[in-house]
């Protein structure tokens, strides 16, 4: 017995959009392994998302039926990060100076050498 033609049309949004997000997984896990290099694998894989979206190889909606549900329960990602954390909070009680002077130096660093480059390459621009 052939499956009903409703019941592809349902089903296929979802197949597409699994065997995108991995597809890029597995490309980019193979990647790694074979450059034998230390990038975190599923980072590089949102990147060669990313580039597929950026290029219009690949539209939004295509990856929307699965990615969608994934967002949605995207916070119970960061509960072994907070276990982490509320594990060493010792040696957070203990480092709390030097932590918080990393928290506000680092973005303010960050932030003023971004507005600089920018600065110049605008310059550059302008005056070309």
């Amino acid at each position: 017995m052939a499956p009903r033609p409703q019941v592809l049309k349902k089903i296929f949004p979802y197949l597409l959009s699994s065997c995108l997000i991995l597809g890029c997984l597995a490309i980019a896990k193979i990647i790694m392994h074979w450059l034998q290099g230390s990038f975190p694998a599923p980072l590089l894989a949102m990147l060669m998302l990313l580039t597929l979206l950026l290029t219009n190889v690949v539209k939004e909606h295509h990856l929307t039926p699965c990615a969608k549900p994934l967002l949605n329960v995207m916070p119970l990602f960061f509960i072994p990060a907070g276990v982490g954390f509320i594990e060493h909070l010792e040696i957070i009680a203990l480092q709390w100076q030097f932590l918080s002077a990393v928290f506000i130096l680092v973005p303010l660093t960050s932030l003023l050498l971004i507005a600089a480059v920018i600065s110049v390459f605008k310059g550059r621009i302008e005056h070309d």
